[in-house]
C-alpha cells in the first residue's frame, strides 16, 4: 500500500530542496530532475528521511538519502555532483539511471531483474523491489560515509571519505570489512591498520544495532539508542556516533567509536603539515624553522618561517630534524625508493625544488629515500633515539652570502666589540658567581642538579616545545629511558624569586597529585626546572579546545576534580607549613596517560606558618581565577579554594570563566552561575558537547553545588579542601547550602575588559601568563 502524500517544507539553511509533494514509493517509467526536490520520504514527527536531489550551493547536486536535520546519509554520486539539468530515470526495465543534461551516464543501479517499484524505508534504506516485494537492490549494500542503526558493514563493503585539507589528489580514508577483521586505511599511500583481529572467527558482517557495532564475538559497545542514531566517517578520519534527540534539531555527537582501538597518533592527519605526533600530542619540532599554524590548536600543523623560492634554489639548505620519521613504516615502504647513501638522498632533495622534506631509512649505504613535496606532507612521527634508523631533513630558504669586503668590515668591528665583551663578561662572571652559586647551593633537601649542557643534550637543543607562559617555555626531553619536561625560565632577573619558590616548595614534596620535580639547573644565567613528563598535557586543552571526538567523560572529569582536591588538601593541611599554591587554573593541572591529574607550577606559591591566620603579599595569580580577598592583599590558603571552585565550574561547563569572544552578557561564567543558581536553571550551564554527562546529572549537580560552596565571597564560609575531597570520595555528604553570591558587590567598581560589571578583574597585579 502506498503511504499518504506528504509535503516537504524547504529548509534553505541546510540544503537547496524544492517543496513538491511526494510519496514513499515510486514505480518504473518515472523521470525526475533537480526541480522535483525530494522524490520519496519517510519519517516521524521527530525526524524525517528523504530521497532526492540535494545541494549545498544550489548549483551542484547529489542524488541522496538525507536526514532533514543532518544532511546525506547515502549518496549515489558523492564525488561526481551533477548540474541542475541532470535527470533521474526509473526505466520500464526497473533500472535507476542518473544522467547529466547532455545524456552522459553518471550512475546506475544496474538492476538485472525487472523492478516493480522503489521505496524508502523508515530506516533510511532505499530499496528496488520485485513483484514479490523481494529486494533487488538496496542502498544499505552500497554505503558511502555513513551507517544508520540497523545497517551492517559486510565483507567487501567499506565506508569512505575524502580527508580534510589533504593535498593528495586521490586521497581517501576507508573503513572496510575484510577477511581478517575491520580495517582502517588511508589511500593511496598504503597505510592500513587492523582495528579488530577476528582471530579464528571470520564474520561476514559488522552489524550496527542498538548498543553495539560488530559481530557476536567482538563488539564495540555504544551508548544505547534513545532515538535515531547514525555513525559517520568524517574528514578528519574519526568514526563518530550521532543521535537525533527529541529536544534538539541538531544531531548530538555521542562517541568516537574507534577511540578504544586507535590512538591519537594512529590517525594520518593528527598533527597537520610538518606537525610531529608523539604520545598523543602535536608539536612543531624546531621553532627555529617553524611556527604553529594556530597556537590554540596544536593539531593544525606548522608553517615554515621561510618561503621556499625556486628562483633562488642555490640558496636552499637542509636542516636535520632529530628523532623524526614519516607517519608509518608501511607508508614509508610503499613510497620510498632505494638509495645508495644518505648524502645521495639529501642531494636529490636539493636538486628537486618541489621537495620539502627528505627522509632516509637505513645505514650509511643501501638505504631507502623518500622525498616529500607540499602535496605529500601529512603528520610526521617521533621515533625513539635508541632505535632511530631514520634521518629527516627539512628544506629551508638560506640567505645569500655577502661579499668578502662586507664580511671583512663586519669581522673587524665584531672582533673589537668581542674583546670588550670578553673583558666585561669576566668581570661580571666573577661578581655574579660570588652571589648566585651560594644562593642555590644553600637550598636544603633540593633535588638533583643538572648542568645546562646535560639539559641541552636531553632536549636536542630545546627543539620540541610543549608550551610557554609568563615565566618561560617548556620543552620535551629525555634522560636515559625517562621522558622529561623542562621549564626554561626567561628573564631571570624577574624570575629568580619564582624559581627559588618552586625548587624549595615542590622539590621537597612527594604526592600522587603533585607533579614530581626531578631536578633543576642554576648555572650562570640559566634557570631550568626538570619535571616528570605527563603525556596528555594540561587540562585546558581537554575542556576548552578539544574537538567533540575527545570530549572527556563525566567519570574522567570527576576523577580530575577529586585529584585536584586531594593535591590541595595535602598542600594546605598535611605539610609542616601550609602552602598556598596561588595559581590554580586548568593550565597548571597536568594529565598523565590515564588522565590522572597533578598540580604543577609552584612559582607563585607561598608558605604560611600554622600560627598565622593570614599573610600579606602582593597580588599574584591569573585573571579570572583570583579570590575577592586579593583586593585587600591579605590572603590565606582559602584563595586556592575559590580558584578550585572556578576550575570545577569550568570542567562541568566546558568553557573558560572569562571568555570575551561571547556576547557581553555571557562573558563571565561565574556571574552566569550566580544568575542560573538563583533561578534554578543550573542545567543550562552543563557542557552540551558531552552527552555522557546527561546520564550522571545527579552527580554533576552535586559537584556544581560543591563548587558554589567553594566560591563564597566570605572566605571563612568556604570549606577546607580535606572536606571537599571527602565529599567527592563519598565519605561525607554535602550539607552546606551556599549563598548564590560568588561575585563581590564591590566588583562593580572594577569593570572587566569586556565591560561586564560583574567581572572581577584586578587593576594591577603580579599575574602569571598562560602556561
Amino acid at each position: 500500500m502506498v503511504n499518504p502524500i506528504i509535503f516537504l517544507l524547504a529548509f534553505a539553511t541546510l540544503h537547496t530542496v524544492v517543496a513538491y509533494p511526494y510519496t514513499s514509493t515510486a514505480t518504473p517509467s518515472n523521470v525526475w530532475n533537480s526541480s522535483n526536490g525530494a522524490i520519496l520520504g519517510s519519517g516521524t514527527a521527530l525526524y524525517s528521511i528523504y530521497f532526492g536531489f540535494n545541494s549545498m550551493d544550489g548549483h551542484a547536486f547529489t542524488l541522496s538519502v538525507f536526514l532533514r536535520v543532518s544532511g546525506p546519509i547515502w549518496s549515489a554520486n558523492p564525488d561526481n555532483p551533477v548540474s541542475r539539468d541532470a535527470i533521474l530515470t526509473f526505466t520500464k526495465e526497473g533500472n535507476l539511471l542518473l544522467n547529466e543534461g547532455d545524456g552522459t551516464l553518471v550512475w546506475s543501479t544496474d538492476t538485472k531483474s525487472n523492478s516493480a517499484g522503489m521505496r524508502l524505508d523508515f530506516s533510511g534504506n532505499l530499496v528496488l523491489f520485485d513483484h514479490n516485494n523481494s529486494s533487488l537492490w538496496q542502498s544499505f549494500n552500497h554505503p558511502t560515509d555513513t551507517l544508520v542503526l540497523g545497517q551492517s558493514l559486510c565483507r567487501g563493503m567499506n565506508i569512505s571519505v575524502k580527508p580534510s585539507n589533504t593535498k593528495w589528489p586521490s586521497a581517501r580514508i576507508y573503513l572496510s570489512a575484510v577477511f581478517e577483521g575491520l580495517q582502517y586505511s588511508y589511500q593511496p599511500t598504503g597505510y592500513s591498520k587492523l582495528i579488530s583481529d577476528t582471530a579464528s572467527t571470520t564474520p561476514n558482517c559488522y552489524a550496527f544495532v542498538n548498543g553495539s557495532f560488530g559481530f557476536p564475538d567482538q563488539v564495540f559497545s555504544l551508548p544505547p539508542a534513545r532515538s535515531l542514531q547514525y555513525m559517520r566517517l568524517e574528514s578528519d578520519g574519526h568514526l563518530r556516533l550521532y543521535e537525533v534527540q527529541h529536544d534538539n534539531t541538531v544531531p548530538q555527537p555521542l562517541f568516537d567509536i574507534l577511540s578504544i582501538a586507535m590512538k591519537f597518533c594512529d590517525y594520518t592527519m593528527a598533527c597537520g603539515d610538518y606537525g610531529v605526533c608523539s604520545d598523543g600530542q602535536c608539536s612543531c619540532r624546531s621553532l627555529s624553522y617553524f611556527r604553529p599554524q594556530n597556537e590554540r590548536h596544536p593539531n593544525a600543523g606548522c608553517t615554515l618561517l621561510t618561503t621556499i623560492s625556486c628562483d633562488h634554489a642555490h640558496e636552499h639548505q637542509l636542516q636535520p630534524l632529530n628523532y623524526v620519521s614519516y607517519f608509518s613504516d608501511s607508508m614509508f615502504r610503499s613510497l620510498a625508493t632505494p638509495s645508495l647513501s644518505e648524502e645521495v638522498c639529501k642531494q636529490s632533495c636539493l636538486t628537486d625544488c618541489s621537495c620539502r622534506v627528505a627522509l632516509y631509512y637505513g645505514y650509511s649505504q643501501n638505504g631507502y629515500c623518500m622525498l616529500l613535496s607540499e602535496q605529500k606532507l601529512i603528520s610526521l612521527a617521533e621515533v625513539s633515539s635508541d632505535k632511530n634508523l631514520f634521518s629527516a631533513y627539512i628544506k629551508i630558504q638560506g640567505k645569500k652570502t655577502r661579499n668578502r669586503r662586507i664580511r671583512t668590515i663586519v669581522g673587524s668591528i665584531t672582533a673589537g666589540f668581542s674583546a670588550l665583551a670578553i673583558l666585561f663578561s669576566i668581570i661580571m662572571w666573577k661578581l655574579c658567581k660570588k652571589e648566585e652559586e651560594p644562593l642555590f647551593d644553600s637550598i636544603p633537601g633540593t633535588p638533583k642538579r643538572f648542568s645546562f649542557y646535560e639539559l641541552k643534550e636531553a632536549t636536542s637543543n630545546f627543539s620540541v616545545k610543549l608550551g610557554s607562559g609568563g615565566f618561560g617555555s617548556v620543552f620535551k626531553g629525555k634522560i636515559g629511558s625517562e621522558t622529561i619536561a623542562i621549564k626554561r625560565l626567561e628573564g631571570v632577573a624577574q624570575g629568580t624569586e619564582e624559581f627559588l619558590a618552586e625548587v624549595m616548595t615542590i622539590g621537597r614534596m612527594h604526592h600522587l597529585n603533585l607533579v614530581r620535580l626531578i631536578g633543576f639547573c642554576a648555572e650562570k644565567s640559566h634557570r631550568l626546572l626538570v619535571y616528570e613528563y605527563l603525556c596528555n598535557g594540561s587540562l585546558d586543552k581537554w575542556i576548552f579546545h578539544a574537538p567533540s571526538a575527545f570530549t572527556l567523560s563525566w567519570k574522567t572529569r570527576r576523577n580530575i576534580i577529586t585529584a585536584i582536591a586531594r593535591g590541595l588538601s595535602y598542600l594546605h593541611e598535611e605539610c609542616k607549613e601550609k602552602i598556598a599554591h596561588l595559581d590554580i587554573k586548568p593550565q597548571n593541572i597536568l594529565l598523565d596517560d590515564k588522565f590522572n591529574a597533578k598540580l604543577s607550577d609552584f612559582g607563585l606559591s607561598k608558605m604560611i606558618n600554622r600560627d598565622q591566620s593570614t599573610i600579606m603579599t602582593r597580588m599574584r595569580g591569573t585573571r579570572g581565577y583570583l579570590a575577592p580577598e586579593w583586593l585587600g592583599s591579605k590572603i590565606t590558603e582559602k584563595a586556592d579554594i575559590y580558584s578550585f571552585g572556578i576550575v570545577v565550574v569550568e570542567i562541568i561547563c566546558g568553557r573558560e570563566n572569562l571568555d570575551e569572544s561571547l556576547p557581553e552578557e555571557s562573558v563571565h561564567l561565574i556571574s552566569l552561575l550566580e544568575e542560573k543558581a538563583g533561578s534554578g536553571q543550573l542545567l543550562d550551564l552543563v557542557d552540551s558537547g558531552s552527552n555522557d554527562m546527561q546520564f550522571h546529572m545527579e552527580e554533576v549537580m552535586e559537584a556544581m553545588r560543591l563548587a558554589m560552596w567553594c566560591l563564597q565571597v566570605d572566605s571563612s564560609r568556604r570549606p577546607l579542601m580535606s572536606t571537599v575531597a571527602k565529599v567527592l570520595e563519598g565519605v561525607t555528604s554535602l550539607e552546606a547550602s551556599p549563598d548564590y553570591s560568588f561575585v563581590p558587590s564591590f566588583a562593580s567598581n572594577h569593570t572587566g575588559a569586556a565591560g561586564s560589571s560583574s567581572s572581577y578583574v584586578p587593576l594591577g597585579s603580579h599575574l602569571s601568563g598562560p602556561r
